[in-house]
């Protein structure tokens, strides 16, 4: 991004960075879930979460520190290389030390040997959640034009929404795994309260979205992941995190195109539509719990 001269050259490295992630984001998950069986999948992709987020803020911080020194943006890409080239060397250490990632669970993990209907209907969840749930490109964009927020702090509320992610990541993951899917409704219906408060149009109620929006993060990346590792298909554990991504995806895309469209004409079809939105999730979420655990009953 540093590199990028034109908006168009600019789109294309976005397109790249997530075409990258796409990539990367079901192998990690599927190499972390044979540590599950041990760790407990709350507690494992909660930590995978908060030490995610916690790049995620410190990057922040570090745009902000560049723009209150007079610092360009691109002097803040150039800085955030060094994390990049950080993150490649703690993968190559990893990869010397734990060259077989299966060969770190003890027990199976896996749910049977094919993809289950509840597999099917925790993405059509995932999916809705997704569509209801805003970038933050989005609202940085409502925070400037509304002028709520001067520019070059836009990057700190952003670090203090990702910082409130890794406490509810850390606090959610651990829930999970001694509640279990209840704690994925209530954290569902925190995060449909981040689109109302972000409207509202003032910084108080904006600074109050922030916790939500990073809860909605944590629902996002701790407890889909953990609810995932608990219905993968034997031998096919990266396929099914991609193809859970695929459905995620495709909802934050229609998602997002539809809240840019309703951002532009009706802010409170926006805030219906995102409530509306994750709120369907829920009644997907139960019968996909209840289809499991019938299927379960059958295998026993």
């Amino acid at each position: 991004m540093a590199l990028a001269n034109d908006w168009r050259v600019a789109a294309a490295f976005i397109l790249l960075e997530r075409i990258g992630r796409a990539i990367r984001k079901p192998t990690v998950e599927a190499m972390l879930s044979y540590t599950t069986a041990e760790l407990g999948k709350g507690r494992v992709y909660a930590i995978n979460t908060a030490m995610d987020e916690i790049g995620a803020t410190v990057g922040p911080l570090v745009v902000a520190a560049v723009l209150f020194l007079g610092g360009s943006y691109r002097t803040c890409f150039v800085l955030l290389l060094i994390s990049s080239l950080l993150a490649l060397a703690a993968l190559t250490v990893a990869r010397v030390n734990f060259p077989l990632p299966s060969s770190l669970e003890e027990g199976s993990t896996a749910q049977g040997e094919r993809f289950t209907q509840s597999y099917w209907l925790y993405m059509l969840a995932g999916a809705c959640f997704a569509a209801g749930l805003l970038s933050y490109e989005l609202i940085a964009y409502h925070l400037a034009e509304t002028g709520l927020v001067e520019g070059s702090w836009i990057p700190v509320l952003l670090a203090f929404a990702t910082g409130c992610g890794v406490i509810a990541s850390l606090v959610l993951g651990r829930l999970y795994d001694r509640i279990g899917l209840p704690v994925v409704l209530i954290a569902v219906v925190l995060s449909a309260l981040f689109t109302p408060l972000v409207l509202q149009g003032t910084l108080l109620a904006a600074l109050v979205a922030m916790p939500l929006w990073g809860i909605g993060y944590a629902t996002q990346d701790t407890l889909l992941k953990a609810i995932v590792a608990g219905a993968l298909p034997k031998g096919k554990r990266s396929l099914a995190f991609g193809l859970f991504y695929a459905g995620y995806g495709v909802g934050w895309l229609l998602g997002s195109i539809a809240a840019g469209l309703f951002y532009e004409y009706s802010h409170a079809g926006l805030i219906a539509f995102a409530i509306t939105a994750q709120l369907a999730s829920l009644p997907i979420f139960i019968l996909a719990q209840r289809q499991g655990k019938a299927a379960g009953a059958g295998r026993s």
